[in-house]
């Protein structure tokens, strides 16, 4: 009978071995994995589900979709604050991805809550129904039928589309036409529409000026209608698409669904984060990537209920003349941006850090200062091309500066 039952534990042991990933460090303190190798298929199908059905990861193996769990533990690992001695506490995280808008989506929520799958489902559903009214990378969304309208023709807007309209021509004029939404043939002019990039030529960039410009565009409030009031100018909701889509998400899994934590990311320069990180005593921590030097960062910040948008020359440039120029144009000027290589902005709601990053990138940081009290709760962190960093606003403290 002893030795039966040494045999029988002997065989238990080798299972769990050979089941418990202990080659992958830290991930001893993780029962839940365990649990994800027993649970059906059809479960693991539905918690990662793409936008027609299919499981966003199902082409992957079981290790690999730890593997990409395993990714965002650690990333919160090592983004405490260097001064903190205290040990790191182990958290389960779980991302949710999908592709729009032409970068990945992220939803991260503290554990696993399978109830809350559908509420996910729902949130990209938004994403892409708003990536179909916005971007002028579909014939067939609203912003390109404005875009083909002729002057003096009116049309109905969405609520939606016409209250976005509308605060963005606030902000063209708060920001003196730093941020300009009406600027999209200069943005086809340098090539950073469809591509390639190209410098071009001074007879077209004679002609740009007068094809910029909010007042270009009549909004009546009472018919919630759009007019051009001349013709050759086009829309581009670029510098604003993934603030929007960020801020409707997160009403749908914050205010509408009653989540009470979770970090909503559009690529590498949106994001928004509600509640907090488990393991964290005051919000979600992120990392602001270096423009230009890979795997570094610059600093990192603090998302409690409030949103991070960052835009760098790095995410599209052009190289001219041995320089380096950002896709991020003056437009004033029809030409790049000079002296900044990035500009995050931490701000109540994603749609104004991004319109705000955008603008300031333009406007540098002295011209910044004198514009930023405009808006309550804004604070902007300024990386030079000298690599000089500037903290300006109101909580300088929710940046925590990495390299100088």
């Amino acid at each position: 009978m002893e030795r039966l039952a040494f045999v029988s534990v002997w065989l238990m042991v080798a299972i769990f071995c050979r089941h418990w990933p202990s080659r992958q460090p830290g991930w001893k303190s993780a029962p839940w994995f365990w649990l994800l190798n027993a649970t059906p298929k059809a479960w693991n199908r539905s918690f990662t589900k793409s936008r027609n059905n299919t499981p966003c990861w199902c082409k992957m193996s079981l290790q690999r979709r730890a593997g990409e769990l395993e990714l965002t533990r650690r990333s919160l690992i090592l983004a405490r604050p260097r001064v903190d001695a205290s040990p790191p506490v182990s958290v389960s995280l779980i991302r949710y991805r999908q592709q729009a808008m032409a970068t990945t989506w992220e939803v991260t929520l503290p554990d696993l809550n399978p109830a809350a799958m559908g509420d996910i489902d729902h949130a990209f559903d938004v994403l892409h129904s708003l990536e179909s009214l916005m971007t002028v990378y579909r014939e067939d969304s609203k912003v390109s039928a404005l875009n083909r309208l002729q002057s003096g023709v009116e049309t109905r807007l969405e609520p939606i589309l016409f209250g976005l309209l509308l605060q963005c021509y606030e902000w063209w004029q708060q920001t003196e036409g730093a941020l300009d939404i009406a600027s999209g043939r200069m943005i086809k002019a340098w090539g950073f529409f469809r591509g390639p990039p190209c410098v071009p030529d001074p007879s077209v960039l004679e002609t740009l000026p007068s094809l910029n410009g909010m007042d270009k565009v009549r909004l009546d409030s009472a018919k919630r209608s759009f007019e051009w009031l001349s013709d050759g100018v086009e829309l581009n909701l670029g510098c604003v698409g993934k603030g929007v889509a960020v801020d409707a998400m997160n009403a749908v899994l914050d205010s509408e669904r009653g989540l009470s934590s979770g970090l909503i990311q559009g690529g590498g320069s949106s994001a928004r984060g509600w509640g907090g990180c488990p393991g964290e005593s005051n919000g979600w921590r992120v990392s602001i990537k270096h423009p230009w030097l890979d795997g570094a960062i610059i600093a990192e910040a603090i998302l409690d209920n409030m949103a991070l948008g960052t835009s760098a020359g790095s995410f599209r440039h052009l190289q001219h003349a041995g320089r380096r120029l950002p896709h991020i144009l003056n437009p004033s000027t029809c030409r790049p941006a000079e002296g900044m290589a990035s500009v995050s902005v931490l701000a109540p709601n994603a749609t104004l850090a991004d319109a705000l990053s955008t603008a300031f990138f333009i406007m540098g940081p002295e011209k910044a200062l004198s514009r930023m009290g405009q808006w309550p709760n804004v604070t902007a962190l300024f990386f030079a091309d000298s690599g000089k960093i500037t903290v300006l606003g109101e909580q300088p403290g929710r940046f925590h500066v990495c390299c100088h």
